[in-house]
């Protein structure tokens, strides 16, 4: 004897198929934030390779002196110009720390003979504000370090990186800056040895959190 096999209704199709679309509705949004956050996050510690590589430089001698300053490339993308100084030019003009033009490093590197490399740039995120950092081996020669570590107290550099997903360039009105509220923004600060910590941006929190803590933007 045959079997009476009952398939679906069409209201119960209608409702499978309803389903899934509110699952898509809530899914596709939060895969698209992970994917921009993702290549946000990835050109972020492209950046951090940098600048790292060219400490070990400086570490291992290679050069006595190095400096990186954010800079912004045609006005739109973040970019690292990237510039040392050999053992030759180093000791005519930095064999003493008895100034302050000496000491903090200027960022106008024509003055101070250095050598420049290739920028590294990407057309996936911005940065705010220009700024510059240096590299010695002994952490005597700084740029400009206008922040706290939340943790030490002690003086910090910083920049934040952001997303070109939802923010303008920097003469628009939602640049890239540490007022504004947007996601896929990443803050990254260093100390006088160029020691670097990344944090991410909560929005939920309104606070930058490093993956154990989290912090307000003034207590940096």
């Amino acid at each position: 004897m045959w079997e009476k096999h009952k398939g679906f209704s069409l209201v119960e199709l209608l409702l499978v198929i309803l389903l899934i679309g509110i699952t898509s509705a809530i899914a596709i949004p939060n895969i698209n934030d992970w994917i921009t956050d993702r290549k946000v996050k990835k050109e972020v510690y492209k950046f951090v390779g940098e600048i790292n590589e060219m400490k070990s430089k400086v570490i291992s001698g290679q050069y006595p002196l190095a400096m990186v300053r954010w800079s912004t490339y045609s006005n739109e993308y973040a970019s690292l110009r990237k510039y040392y100084m050999t053992h030759e030019d180093f000791f005519a003009h930095y064999r003493t720390v008895a100034d302050n033009f000496r000491y903090w490093c200027y960022y106008q590197p024509g003055l101070q003979k250095y050598q420049r490399l290739a920028d590294f740039t990407t057309k996936e995120i911005r940065h705010w504000p220009n700024i510059h950092l240096c590299i010695s081996n002994d952490g005597s020669k700084k740029g400009v370090m206008n922040e706290q570590d939340p943790e030490t107290g002690e003086q910090i550099g910083r920049v934040i990186l952001c997303s070109t997903k939802n923010t303008t360039t920097p003469g628009g009105s939602n640049r890239c800056n540490d007022r504004n509220k947007n996601d896929y923004r990443y803050l990254v600060t260093w100390d006088k040895f160029v020691n670097i910590k990344i944090y991410k941006y909560n929005k939920k929190k309104d606070e930058w959190c490093d993956g154990t803590n989290c912090y307000s933007y003034g207590a940096f």
